[in-house]
């Protein structure tokens, strides 16, 4: 597939995105970090773009990290599965029984 040229404005700078996804995904994705990084320049006194944009980065990889963590929690936990199989065995038994 032929990459696309999404322009953006992100914080006030426009940029140039390249890649294979479609024009709302690519305006999307900066709205939400451009959102981000409002909040951040919002309830701080930074003036520097650079630092407020690595606390927005900072927010969003946060963000990501518990939901991966919260996602890992979940298959490896196991607690589903054992309650399932509990269940399981208890129809097994009642139709058996």
């Amino acid at each position: 597939m032929k990459d696309k040229l999404t322009q953006v404005t992100i914080f006030g700078t426009e940029y140039s995105l390249k890649g294979d996804e479609d024009r709302e995904y690519m305006e999307e994705l900066s709205n939400y970090v451009n959102k981000r990084m409002k909040e951040v320049s919002e309830h701080s006194a930074l003036v520097s773009t650079a630092k407020v944009a690595v606390l927005a980065a900072l927010r969003i990889a946060d963000e990501l990290y518990q939901l991966r963590k919260e996602k890992d929690g979940i298959r490896t936990d196991g607690s589903a599965e054992k309650r399932i199989r509990k269940l399981i065995e208890m129809i097994d038994h009642e139709v058996e029984g």
